[in-house]
């Protein structure tokens, strides 16, 4: 395989890998997790298509000099644009994990809040024990007082 069809096999790959994070990106703004699944399904075969693409083109650096100045630049171009959707995709990754994780403590806040102030459960010697047991009033099952 030459430099320039290496490179631009390199250069579909970022475009269509590019695509998906725009897809990806509004599938999650969307909050649509179908879409998503699908979307994971098909990154994993575009990612190791766009580092097989890499792998041959870090193979033979000699053969990258040996570049039209035309495909260069385009290189050039292709890269700094999948360079901005790859980190404008990440925070938006990023931010979507902190919001779910956010969601997520609030809810196990708000329920142990809850069950707090029910009193359902409380901690003594270490156990967690339904409150009934854990009053100092309520007699123990085990002692008979008629003895």
């Amino acid at each position: 395989m030459s430099a320039n069809s290496c490179v631009q096999a390199l250069v579909e790959a970022m475009q269509r890998l590019a695509a998906l994070f725009e897809e990806e990106n509004a599938a999650i703004r969307s909050r649509n997790l179908p879409a998503l699944t699908d979307i994971a399904s098909r990154k994993t075969l575009m990612v190791r298509t766009y580092e097989d693409c890499v792998r041959s083109i870090k193979y033979d650096p000699d053969e990258l000099r040996t570049l039209d100045e035309t495909v260069r630049d385009v290189l050039k171009q292709e890269t700094e644009r999948f360079i901005d959707s790859t980190l404008a995709h990440a925070r938006l990754a990023r931010a979507a994990a902190q919001v779910t994780q956010s969601t997520v403590h609030t809810m196990v806040n708000a329920i142990n809040r809850a069950r707090a102030e029910e009193g359902a459960y409380t901690r003594r010697g270490g156990m967690v024990m339904p409150a009934a047991y854990a009053r100092k009033t309520t007699p123990s099952m085990t002692l008979d007082r008629r003895l």
